[in-house]
């Protein structure tokens, strides 16, 4: 069972990734005879997956927290925290050095690049964790522990 979560998760991660590369590529595309870019178009077809890769990476570490050892779950949340960090650090890092003063184009990619995909899947998964961590054992595997 733990595998197929495992695949499933990684394609949906791999199909989100590349849609958002895709979406990062769309706001450099300018249409001809318009204003603007195509990015919005993107976002429309790319915002389902990404709510399918969210909920899939809350369901594969609520898996992985909820049968790991007690040292497992509080290396992984600890790791996870750190890799929140880091995101967070790089995405503001790149936001600080563009220029707010006029909105273009290029400010969009701000929000649909390689940070902050990485940032929303990070939340997903700490959020997970914790969830598992959190969440009660079920009667039946209190019922088996204790015969045992």
């Amino acid at each position: 069972m733990m595998y197929v979560i495992r695949l499933s998760w990684l394609i949906s991660i791999a199909i989100s990734f590349f849609g958002f590369v895709l979406v990062s590529q769309l706001y450099e595309v300018q249409p001809k005879g318009a204003t603007g870019n195509l990015g919005f178009i993107g976002i429309i077809f790319l915002f389902p997956f990404i709510i399918l890769s969210l909920i899939t990476t809350f369901r594969y570490f609520l898996t992985v927290t909820s049968s790991a050892k007690r040292i497992e779950k509080f290396i992984g949340i600890a790791g996870g925290i750190l890799l929140l960090g880091l995101f967070v650090y790089f995405s503001s890092v790149q936001s600080i050095e563009g220029d707010f003063s006029e909105f273009n184009n290029s400010k969009n990619l701000v929000f649909f690049n390689i940070y902050t995909f990485g940032l929303i899947h990070t939340i997903s998964g700490i959020l997970g964790a914790f969830y598992g961590v959190m969440k009660p054992k079920p009667i039946e595997n209190i019922e088996e522990s204790n015969v045992e």
